[in-house]
Formats: structure tokens, sequence, C-alpha cells
């Protein structure tokens, strides 16, 4: 699969998850993929939640997280297979058939709704 195909997957299952707007990264290289979100700020300097995502991946584990996170396994369409909300550390996630992972700092409250200024 090509990158702009698997960028187009990810931004699917961003909208589906109702994860955007968010600071996307893709974690290739190996030394990202280890690290993860270990260490990182769950909301960046642009004010986004940080969402990363690991293709080729089927398991993630939260071993040293200091947050709980959110992780969801979805397929080269976009398609959601599987949801875990609220991930404690020190825990598995699996799904065997997914394509790649996806994790955000489930820390972060849902976007604030616009509220009507005082007349």
């Amino acid at each position: 699969m090509n990158a702009v195909l698997s960028y187009v997957a990810y931004a699917r299952a961003l909208n589906r998850l109702g994860w955007s707007p968010a600071e996307f990264m893709v974690a290739e290289s190996f030394g990202a993929r280890l690290r993860g979100m270990l260490g990182r700020a769950p909301i960046t300097a642009g004010g986004l939640p940080l969402v990363m995502a690991f293709p080729r991946c089927s398991s993630v584990h939260t071993c040293f997280m200091a947050y709980p996170i959110d992780i969801a396994f979805i397929d080269r369409n976009g398609n959601i297979l599987a949801r875990y909300e609220s991930v404690r550390p020190w825990r598995m996630c699996t799904h065997p058939s997914a394509w790649a992972a996806l994790e955000r700092p489930s820390i972060l409250a849902s976007p604030p709704a616009f509220q009507r200024a005082p007349a």
C-alpha cells in the first residue's frame, strides 16, 4: 500500500473515531515505534491532542505510560476493528487481523461545546 492510500485510511479512521482535529504522527522507524507515546505531552504545542499511528501493528502495550490511552485497531480501509478507551498503564490490547493501531491520550475531555456569549 502506498503512502497516500495509507494516509487516506488513517484520515477515515480518525474521522470515524471522532479523534480529529489532532496532531498526527506515524511511527515508521524502529525508534519511533519503540518510544511510542512515552514521554510525549498529550497536548502538542499547537494545542491539539497527539494521535500516533503504528502501521503493521496488531498489539499495543501501555508499559511505563504516565497516563491512560485510547487505542483503536483499523484495517487498510480505515474501518475500526476494535476500540479500547482509557487503557491504564501496564495493560496489553491486541487484534490479530489489524493493519495498524492508533493511540491517543484518553485524559482529554471531549471538545467543549460552543457556548453562547451573554448578550
